[in-house]
């Protein structure tokens, strides 16, 4: 089998992706560190633009994976599977990183989010995870509502990185083709 065409086996396409991947999954884990221990122990104003811009550094690296991703696969596979799992792969790096980002902003001052009518007083990461994924499939409840400008601009960051990553896929879906 040669190089180019290594992908087209699902091992092969599997360890290609994580090998991949490695660098974004180390940004993001440490950028999440430094957010979730870091950031919170310093002066409120400092912290929440500490958190916008280790927000965006996660999002670059993960938008970059996207794009490279969905390019070798469409250059070399073409195969709908490896696509599913791209973006299967890519939606929960998104979901979980922006979860660590909302709890972030939560451990910084709990008055960014409103929780069931009332100021979040008891919200955990289980709460920041289920409100992510709500951002992230659009459908806003309205249980957990980001009440600050800094909140808020988190949800437009992902529901921005979402629409990228979601339409370029979509935009793509014609090259690929579907194993009988």
């Amino acid at each position: 089998m040669s190089k180019e065409k290594d992908i087209e086996t699902t091992t092969a396409f599997y360890g290609q992706l994580f090998n991949s991947s490695k660098y974004v999954i180390a940004v993001v884990l440490i950028a999440s560190a430094m957010q979730v221990y870091l950031v919170p122990k310093l002066e409120v104003a400092s912290a929440e633009i500490i958190l916008i811009c280790l927000t965006i550094t996660k999002i670059g690296f993960i938008i970059a994976l996207a794009f490279n991703q969905l390019m070798k696969i469409i250059g070399q596979s073409h195969i709908l599977i490896h696509v599913l799992t791209l973006f299967g792969y890519l939606i929960a790096l998104i979901v979980i990183s922006f979860s660590v980002d909302y709890g972030a902003l939560y451990l910084i001052e709990p008055s960014h989010f409103k929780y069931g009518g009332n100021p979040a007083n008891t919200l955990s990461f289980f709460d920041m995870f289920y409100f992510s994924l709500i951002t992230f499939s659009s459908v806003g409840y309205g249980d957990i509502v980001p009440i600050s400008i800094i909140a808020k601009t988190l949800v437009i960051l992902e529901v921005t990185v979402r629409f990228f990553v979601l339409v370029f896929g979509i935009a793509n879906v014609n090259r690929i083709k579907v194993n009988k």
